[in-house]
């Protein structure tokens, strides 16, 4: 049975609890969580009732009901705020990152209080550079259209990493493209916003090649494996 991931970052803060759930688990009964579109958008807990009625991809936690995101491949990330006791639970994919959202939610928390020293950052189990190919039109159309000045940020490989932690093969490539690192632009934008890099934790748990089965929904469209839904979670205690 597949055990849920925990950030030893977030572990170490006594006030909250957290965990990136195994594929097809849910979170707990009263967590809140929003109808995802890999949008910009962020909201508050207090504005995300009843669950799903909102169109928005960053949820901040004011309360203590777990806020919740879910994921496939995308980038599952939980943030603490040491400084107000905030947290927040962001879903950031290529489009979203590249939207917005978790600099959105960033500079949120920060005007709610928080302070870039006092936030810490945790990416969950996502799809890493040794499996996610984009094509080189789509690396060449990020760069023009270079969104929120990232161009700078972005990181890949024309030659595919190999993951000697991978429990299964990795993705073959099919674009002759690029092998895309997209926990490493969500790193590199959370430390331009001013986030200590030390208070940035990456799971470096590739949901293609590592993580539990039909943990991907790209392993399943090469595969028909089928994927299921990973929550993933983080509330302050009372």
């Amino acid at each position: 049975m597949p055990q849920p991931y925990r950030s030893p970052l977030l572990s170490s803060l006594s006030w909250l609890d957290h965990a990136f759930l195994p594929a097809g688990e849910r979170p707990p009964e009263e967590s809140i969580y929003n109808h995802q579109r890999h949008s910009p958008n962020v909201v508050l807990d207090t504005e995300a009732l009843p669950v799903k009625s909102q169109q928005a991809d960053g949820l901040i936690g004011t309360g203590t009901r777990p806020v919740a995101v879910y994921t496939a491949d995308c980038l599952p990330i939980l943030i603490a705020d040491t400084r107000h006791k905030q947290v927040a639970a962001v879903h950031a994919g290529l489009n979203g990152a590249l939207g917005g959202v978790l600099i959105n939610t960033l500079r949120r928390l920060c005007e709610r209080g928080a302070t870039p020293d006092s936030l810490m950052m945790a990416i969950g189990p996502a799809i890493c550079p040794c499996c996610y190919e984009l094509g080189d039109e789509r690396i060449a159309g990020i760069q023009q259209e270079n969104p929120h000045d990232l161009a700078g940020l972005i990181a890949f490989s024309t030659v595919q990493p190999v993951n000697r932690d991978a429990v299964r093969a990795q993705a073959k490539g099919t674009t002759g493209g690029v092998w895309f690192d997209l926990p490493l632009l969500a790193k590199r934008m959370a430390m331009r916003e001013g986030v200590p890099e030390a208070q940035i934790e990456l799971s470096e748990i590739c949901t293609y090649c590592m993580a539990e089965a039909q943990a991907s929904y790209r392993r399943n469209s090469h595969f028909d494996h089928g994927y299921q839904q990973r929550f993933s979670w983080i509330r302050r205690q009372d």
